[in-house]
């Protein structure tokens, strides 16, 4: 079934790596799919990985082969690897800006040719300081590309309401009968209502007001722009605040935040904050009895990633990173007629 799935979207993406090498990661869960996604597209591939609190080499390994002996429909040309040779990293045309290959900075970054590329594998506002050094990146030349989340054979902004569902279910409430807080201050906020509404009993957002036509929804109510905290009556008691704020690895709920922790706790009877992107102060909250969801969270990472709801999320993510470094080598920058990249 994964590997039809994979199938699928590099078909549906036009997705052609022929006589490509790409240069990405062995990853484990949903994650797993990346190599494969560039070696149906025709590309060699070489698949690095390192042990993390997800999955230690050997399972990652083990994983990823077992899966390649399932396909039987294609030659996948995957070499997993875990060393980053001068060698290899001089051979790839492609460089995907993924977590066991980052950071990418001099140190690795000097032994690639003069025309690779990278994308960036999201979209051009969730940029990342600490992902890669752009100063050495502007200074050798490679093209830099952000992967269009919302064109149509990617879409993976329509599942950031059923994420926020599954956070929802995971702190341990449901949404049936039940009222939520929206505060958000970047794109995900119209696509978490949009899905949230229609199965909650009400749902209040503050976003920025530039954003306020975006949420004209049934069952969503605008009740302020962000950063300010006002929260009228019925709203008081909520399940949960659903909090998204960018950047990600700022803080915004603590001491001498954007968000005072006072207001938070003065306009809800018992406020319970679900950490979908965006850093908090988990000292500040646990000493003011705050209650938060998930309890650990690193710096800069999402309190609940797509891959938590299956792997659909992800084959389209990483398909359409990938078919944004393709448009990176070829120029050709859209894809039905949509552009499938932003360059960075």
């Amino acid at each position: 079934m994964i590997l039809n799935k994979l199938l699928k979207r590099v078909e549906a993406l036009g997705l052609d790596l022929r006589g490509k090498t790409v240069l990405t990661e062995a990853a484990s869960g949903a994650y797993i799919v990346t190599p494969f996604l560039a070696a149906m597209a025709g590309a060699k591939v070489y698949a690095f990985t390192k042990t993390t609190r997800y999955g230690t080499v050997e399972e990652i390994f083990r994983n990823t082969r077992e899966l390649i002996e399932q396909c039987t429909t294609h030659k996948l040309d995957i070499t997993l690897i875990e060393e980053l040779t001068p060698e290899i990293i001089a051979q790839a045309d492609i460089i995907t800006n993924s977590g066991h290959l980052r950071p990418l900075n001099e140190e690795k970054l000097k032994h690639a040719k003069d025309g690779a590329v990278i994308p960036l594998m999201y979209e051009a506002w969730e940029w990342r300081d600490a992902d890669m050094d752009i100063e050495y990146i502007r200074k050798r030349g490679f093209k830099i590309g952000a992967t269009n989340e919302r064109h149509p054979e990617i879409d993976v902004f329509n599942y950031l309401g059923d994420m926020a569902v599954k956070q929802i279910f995971d702190a341990g409430t449901c949404p049936y009968k039940n009222k939520f807080v929206l505060i958000c201050n970047n794109d995900f906020g119209p696509f978490i209502a949009k899905v949230l509404a229609k199965i909650c009993d009400g749902l209040a957002v503050i976003d920025k007001n530039e954003n306020k036509e975006k949420y004209h929804l049934d069952n969503v109510e605008w009740i302020g722009n962000f950063p300010e905290v006002k929260i009228p009556a019925p709203y008081k008691d909520a399940e949960a605040v659903i909090f998204t704020a960018y950047p990600f690895d700022q803080d915004w709920i603590g001491e001498n935040t954007p968000l005072s922790i006072e207001q938070i706790k003065s306009e809800f009877t018992d406020p319970y904050i679900l950490r979908y992107a965006g850093d908090v102060d988990p000292k500040v909250l646990d000493k003011e009895g705050v209650r938060y969801f998930p309890a650990k969270v690193h710096s800069g990472h999402m309190g609940i990633l797509p891959s938590a709801i299956g792997y659909d999320p992800i084959i389209r993510l990483q398909a359409g990173g990938l078919k944004a470094g393709e448009a990176l080598l070829s120029g050709k920058h859209e894809h039905n007629n949509i552009p499938v990249l932003e360059l960075v």
